[in-house]
Order: C-alpha cells, then structure tokens, then sequence
C-alpha cells in the first residue's frame, strides 16, 4: 500500500511541501545547470584573469566619479565651493603685487 509524503513513519500528518516556482522554472534550472558545470571544469566567477579585474575596478571608480558629479551639491559643499572661489580670487589679485616687489634679503 503506497503511503503519501506528508505522512511520516508514526501515522502523523505532517504538512505538505510547497512547490517552489523559482527553483522549478526552466531558467532557474539552466542557471543551475551552468553554474555546476562551470564549478566543475574550474571555471569559476571568482577566479578571473588579473587584467580582467584591474579594468573592472577601473571601470567601477569611473562610475562612482560619474555618479558624483551627476549628483547635485549639497549647501555646505556648495559654500565650501564659494569660498575656495573667494580665497583665489583674492590670493590671485595679491599674488601679482606681492611678485612685483620681491622681500629684500639682507646680505647677513
């Protein structure tokens, strides 16, 4: 007499197992497949060429650098960026004068 799953060896009802739909659908399945069959020849995501993952890394600061400047400026960057403004207009307008008429340097 076949006796179903979800009754276990004392007679019990136990509860039934759920069907998972991600782990039964063909894509999941595939994915599964290729990543068995890429562990067992060696070739794994983790272990790429070093030139590989020196342009990756590259290719990520670049990104974020991207994304910095796509970001507005928050109001304290934006002051900060104001008065560094300020400080080399005023230093730039000083620093002719100040090369025009070296220091004098005595001789002791």
């Amino acid at each position: 007499e076949a006796v179903p799953q979800w009754i276990n060896n004392e007679g019990v009802i136990g509860p039934k197992k759920l069907p998972n739909p991600v782990r039964e659908s063909s894509s999941h399945q595939e994915l599964h497949r290729e990543l068995l069959f890429s562990h067992r020849r060696g070739l794994l995501p983790e272990h790429k060429p070093e030139l590989q993952k020196v342009l990756e890394s590259r290719r990520k600061k670049q990104m974020k650098q991207q994304e910095e400047l796509r970001r507005p400026l928050t109001d304290l960057e934006e002051e900060l960026r104001k008065r560094q403004q300020m400080l080399q207009q005023v230093c730039g307008s000083q620093e002719p004068v100040s090369g025009a008429n070296p220091p004098e340097v005595s001789e002791y």
